[in-house]
């Protein structure tokens, strides 16, 4: 009869596939912005432009949609503003 127990070669086994499920985490992690650009499609009209905390539990949102700027504050229960933002002409200085 056979023994069912864990020996050193299936420990080594195993521990060897976590460190390479880390380390493919790792470079995933480090390189998603990369990652990221050649996943998402570039003809998108919607991109998030930046995202910034106002308190708690609201955010400001600034997206482009079509060539526009738009900036949406949310949060949960709470009403969600949006509003169009003109490009400002600056005058020779």
């Amino acid at each position: 009869m056979t023994s069912i127990g864990l020996d050193i070669t299936n420990i080594i086994i195993v521990l060897s596939f976590l460190g390479l499920l880390i380390a493919i985490r790792q470079v995933i992690v480090s390189k998603a912005s990369i990652i990221r650009k050649k996943i998402e499609p570039s003809a998108s009209r919607i991109k998030l432009r930046e995202t910034q905390q106002i308190d708690r539990t609201t955010q400001l949102s600034l997206y482009e949609l079509d060539g526009q700027s738009v900036a949406i504050v949310h949060g949960p229960n709470k009403a969600l503003a949006m509003l169009k933002i003109n490009p400002i002409e600056r005058a020779n200085e």
